[in-house]
């Protein structure tokens, strides 16, 4: 691969990374892991509470993995994870779009998903801790 194709791969990897890192730091500077257990709880999933801050904590833990280019493949499969059970939980019903002709849907969500299938897929994995 060029060195622009590693240096696009790693900057791409690297904001998918702090998306998540903040998305769960968020949660916690606005104090709703708690609101967000419960509506795991309303939303039939045990343990909603001890849930939310696993995902929570696991956004900020694995993002800075993704930033990094540490243990990828891990941290991928668990935004996955979360990612498409936030789209069947919440953004489906809302329907596709975002904003504009719709409000809450899941094109947001599922372009996440897709650029984790990219990142998971990827067989070399340069990393901002080691040296190319």
């Amino acid at each position: 691969m060029s060195a622009g194709g590693r240096i696009a791969y790693v900057v791409l990897r690297g904001t998918l990374g702090v998306i998540f890192v903040t998305h769960g730091a968020a949660r916690l500077y606005h104090r709703s892991v708690g609101d967000f257990g419960a509506f795991l709880d309303g939303s039939g999933l045990p343990a909603g509470f001890v849930l939310a801050w696993i995902i929570t904590i696991g956004e900020m833990v694995s993002g800075s993995l993704l930033a990094a280019g540490v243990a990828v493949r891990y941290a991928a499969v668990f935004h996955a994870v979360v990612i498409a059970s936030g789209i069947v939980m919440v953004h489906l019903p809302q329907g596709w779009f975002t904003v504009g002709h719709g409000s809450g849907g899941m094109e947001y969500s599922v372009l996440i998903l897709a650029v984790l299938g990219y990142v998971f897929t990827r067989k070399d994995q340069p990393s901002l801790l080691r040296r190319p």
